[in-house]
């Protein structure tokens, strides 16, 4: 009877579920299984943040090489009867962050006229770094000298892009081309022998009075890195 009574107390003791540890194991366990899955969720949310914001900004910056584009494809070359016919560019001198600079000074043509009014199709064109922000400034043709234009006050304003860090201009221009021949166009680091500003009386065919043959721009930008496009500028009547 003894025997009989001792295994019934065994048998309940193994029924009575788990022990008090037992169970703040297994809590230690699951919260650290809810935990590393939270942690992979945020992670994977992050990153599908991120990478819309990176392909926002490539797109942008996309939009922006398409309006660039356009504009040097219209640009009207210098000329001495017009003193308003410019083309001036520098590369950026600081950082994005700190500049306020014009990198890109012209004159355009081919500005369309959807409401066909009476008014020429030529503009004159700034590219600017204002602490961090691209910038594009137009003003239609007014018939008044340079000097007397404040682009920043009289002009339209185009925001292109934010975050950028850094551009740099190259230009290709005739002496190049006449004392290295292929070579300018051609070595792998062909551009190094470009120019840095425009105009450069010091070089000749890179005077106030000419057209460089190739432009090169160079943008970076924050969190995206950089982008280059390689311009040629439209032929220059002689």
């Amino acid at each position: 009877m003894a025997c009989l009574q001792r295994q019934f107390q065994q048998q309940v003791r193994q029924q009575q579920g788990f022990t008090l540890l037992e169970v703040l194991i297994a809590l230690v366990i699951s919260a650290l299984i809810a935990v590393m899955a939270f942690e992979s969720l945020n992670a994977a949310d992050n990153g599908a943040t991120r990478t819309n914001e990176v392909l926002a900004e490539i797109n942008r910056l996309d939009r922006a090489w398409q309006i660039i584009a356009a504009d040097l494809r219209h640009v009207l070359p210098p000329a001495n009867a017009d003193k308003n016919t410019v083309f001036q560019a520098e590369s950026l001198k600081s950082s994005g962050a700190d500049a306020d600079q014009i990198l890109l000074l012209f004159k355009r043509r081919g500005w369309v006229n959807f409401s066909n009014l009476p008014r020429s199709d030529l503009q004159m064109v700034s590219y600017r770094v204002e602490e961090g922000k691209l910038w594009r400034d137009f003003l239609p043709e007014r018939n008044i000298d340079l000097s007397d234009i404040d682009l920043e006050d009289d002009a339209a304003h185009q925001l292109l892009l934010d975050d950028v860090e850094d551009v740099q201009l190259r230009f290709l221009h005739q002496g190049a081309i006449g004392s290295k021949g292929k070579s300018a166009l051609e070595d792998q680091e062909f551009s190094e022998d470009w120019l840095q500003k425009w105009p450069d009386n010091t070089q000749q065919g890179a005077s106030a009075l000419d057209l460089p043959l190739a432009v090169e721009i160079t943008i970076e930008l924050k969190g995206v890195g950089s982008s280059v496009r390689l311009f040629a500028m439209p032929e220059q009547q002689q």
